[in-house]
Order: C-alpha cells, then sequence, then structure tokens
C-alpha cells in the first residue's frame, strides 16, 4: 500500500497523542484502504481535517494487480468506500498527493466530487536532490544563490537537538512580529522525538558569530520525501538565513537519495521564495466540504475577522 510520511501510524500518533481514528477497508483479513483523520468539535460542530503538522493525508489504498484501468477502477471503489464510512460532520478538509500509487491517486479527486465535496488545487515546489549538489546549485536563481553565499559567511549551521529550543524561538519572533500563532504545537516534541529515533527528521538552526540563533527549519522525511514543514527567523533577520537552511536541507536530502517537497504555496511572495531553489511546479488536491450552517459561521468569522475591534471564538 503506498502512502506518504503522513499515514504512518507512528506519526499520526504522535502528531495526535494518540487521539486520531481511521475509515478502513479491508479485503478478507488484509487492510486494503486506509483514510485517517482528526476530528474536533466547533461548540455543536463536528470537524474532521489533517492533525497538526501533517501536510497531506487523504486515501492510502492497495489498488491490487492488473492493468492501469483495472487498478484505476479497483482504487475508486476503495476510495468510494472509505468516504461512505465517515462519521456525519459540518466540515471536512484535507490535502492528498495526486501523484501517490504512480498518479492512480488522481481518481481520488473525482471520487471525493461524486460524493459531494469540493476539489481545488495547491501548489507546492518539488526538487529532485538525487541530483548532483552541483547540478542542484546552478539550477537556482541568481538572487537565491547570493543571499546564500553572504549567509555562510555570516552564519553557522548546527542540528538542534532540543524541541523546546525550536517552540520558544518559533513563538519569540511570532510575538516580536506582533502575530497570532496557527500552528498547534503542543506535540511539537513528542513528534520530533519520534522523528529523531527514526532517523526521518531534523531542525537545523542558523546562528551568527556569538551564537544567537537567526533562524530555524524543521524538515522530515520518508517514502522518499524530505518536507519543508516548519521555518522560523528572527525579526531582523532577512530571507538569506532561511535559504542557507534550505540548501543544508536541499544537501542534506542529497545525501539520503530524496526529493524535497517546498511544501504548499499559500501566495505569491512565498511563490516567488521558492521558485528560485530550482524545483518544479506540482500540484496537490485540496479536498473540502462544508455544511451550511457551519458555512454561515465561517463566513460571519470571516466578517467579524475584517475588524479588529471584534473577536469571535
Amino acid at each position: 500500500m503506498e502512502s506518504s510520511l503522513f499515514h504512518e501510524p507512528w506519526w499520526l500518533s504522535a502528531a495526535t497523542n494518540g487521539q486520531y481514528e481511521e475509515a478502513i477497508v479491508k479485503r478478507d483479513t488484509s487492510i486494503v484502504g486506509r483514510l485517517p483523520y482528526v476530528t474536533t468539535y466547533r461548540g455543536p460542530f463536528r470537524l474532521i481535517r489533517m492533525p497538526a503538522l501533517t501536510h497531506i493525508l487523504g486515501p492510502a489504498v492497495d489498488a491490487g494487480w492488473g492493468k492501469p484501468q483495472t487498478k484505476l477502477i479497483q482504487r475508486a471503489s476503495i476510495t468510494r468506500a472509505l468516504i461512505d464510512q465517515l462519521p456525519p460532520r459540518s466540515f471536512f478538509y484535507q490535502h492528498i498527493d495526486p501523484s501517490l500509487d504512480d498518479g492512480l491517486a488522481n481518481v481520488d479527486g473525482l471520487v471525493f466530487q461524486e460524493r459531494k465535496f469540493s476539489v481545488g488545487p495547491q501548489y507546492t515546489f518539488e526538487v529532485d536532490c538525487r541530483l548532483e549538489p552541483s547540478t542542484l546549485w546552478s539550477s537556482m536563481s541568481q538572487k537565491t544563490r547570493q543571499p546564500i553565499r553572504r549567509a555562510e559567511e555570516k552564519y553557522t549551521v548546527q542540528d538542534i537537538s532540543d524541541p523546546a529550543t525550536f517552540v520558544t524561538f518559533y513563538l519569540a519572533n511570532l510575538k516580536a512580529r506582533g502575530q497570532r500563532n496557527r500552528v498547534d504545537l503542543a506535540n511539537f516534541p513528542a513528534l520530533f522525538s519520534e522523528c529523531r529515533t527514526r532517523q526521518s527528521g531534523i531542525i537545523l538552526g542558523a546562528f551568527d558569530h556569538d551564537s544567537t540563533p537567526i533562524a530555524m527549519t524543521f524538515v522530515v522525511w520518508g517514502h522518499g520525501t524530505m518536507y519543508y514543514l516548519l521555518s522560523t527567523r528572527a525579526l531582523a533577520a532577512d530571507y538569506g538565513a532561511v535559504s542557507l537552511l534550505l540548501w543544508t536541507a536541499m544537501q542534506e536530502a542529497h545525501k539520503l537519495g530524496l526529493v524535497l517537497d517546498l511544501d504548499g504555496v499559500y501566495s505569491s511572495g512565498t511563490a516567488r521564495f521558492l521558485s528560485g531553489f530550482g524545483g518544479r511546479l506540482k500540484t496537490r488536491l485540496v479536498i473540502r466540504q462544508s455544511q451550511p450552517p457551519y458555512s454561515l459561521l465561517q463566513l460571519a468569522h470571516r466578517y467579524y475577522a475584517r475588524d479588529e475591534t471584534h473577536y469571535f471564538t
């Protein structure tokens, strides 16, 4: 059954403190389909999402053997059965990688659409770090390479073994910018510990000459892909420090024979920054379903959020 790092039971357990559920389809005694999710409540509304720090999920399916068309039909049938097992809900939201299972996972989007979910694109950049570092370096834009060279002169890069160091730095940088934390970091220490145990994750930090942290990045890997999961930089730091950490991650991915996924592109600024690393654009699918009462709540939330004198909980 082809899946991603984020489908691993150990990942799901650590990211949720064991509080995740799964729809499961079996063939005889063998599991041929899994759809993990977490359930939360907002008042009377049941929400089904991905766990915190989990960037893609969706169905993991064993489509069996046979011609591509046969496997496509079988995968669609299993995905349909997984969706039909989901509990009644007011809201559903997950990202899926349609390139899984040699691209057969594309049919998952069609099945979700058939079941009245909305399906839209989300974009990411993917860098094939199995190529030689010299090739990776020359593929980057000049505007990306120059800040990395300058950062290499000013900063040293270190492996950070204490997750609390990352969390403290992350929250301090948000506070300095007057921004609210939108990432649930409660289970970050447990998740990082599991990654370290399995040699599937690392925190990279850039430090100046007096050992002051300038930027930190958390990357994880498994199933042939490294993911750029979290990043933070000090208020006075420019993007060169983060670029240096990403270049370091690319070199680590090369040693491990991995592709680097630079994560979802959420703005034009992010797209400009990430496109400089020489990756190819890749499409994920965003699966969403919202029942009318909850849609009205979301609309009201967006309305009140425009006025900072109002607070909506």
